[in-house]
């Protein structure tokens, strides 16, 4: 289902904006430090391919726990493996092509956050299984 593997390399790109993510949980929509942050994360999801090809109106329809945005979905994310990760982050970045400010809203709100958590709990697991 994935389009490219996600190796390790990848995964440490994309949790070198936990700290920054962090700072930013809270954070007024206004704040330009957002929308500099967003295109940044947006940069290194499509570097790292961590993005995937697939029908997310459908998936998220399956998936009805992360189609409200206002829902706490930090207990569905703490058990969430790698490809459910890629495709919330895909169906968060397509989405906020309809919805301008979803990005910065699930960096605001501590969303973005919990995944990183979660992907490096995912990637401290695959270490200790090698």
């Amino acid at each position: 289902m994935y389009d490219k593997e996600i190796t390790s390399q990848d995964i440490d790109k994309i949790l070198k904006l936990y700290a920054k993510s962090k700072e930013l949980v809270g954070a007024d929509p206004l704040d330009g430090r957002l929308q500099e942050f967003t295109h940044e994360l947006l940069q290194t999801l499509f570097e790292t391919g961590f993005l995937m090809v697939f029908n997310w109106h459908e998936w998220l329809d399956r998936n009805e726990a992360f189609k409200d945005l206002n829902k706490d979905i930090h207990e569905e994310i703490n058990f969430a493996d790698l490809e459910t990760l890629s495709k919330l982050m895909t169906s968060y970045v397509r989405g906020d092509r309809f919805n301008e400010g979803l990005l910065e809203h699930i960096v605001a709100d501590g969303k973005l956050q919990c995944i990183l958590e979660r992907l490096r709990e995912i990637k401290e697991q695959l270490e200790a299984e090698k």
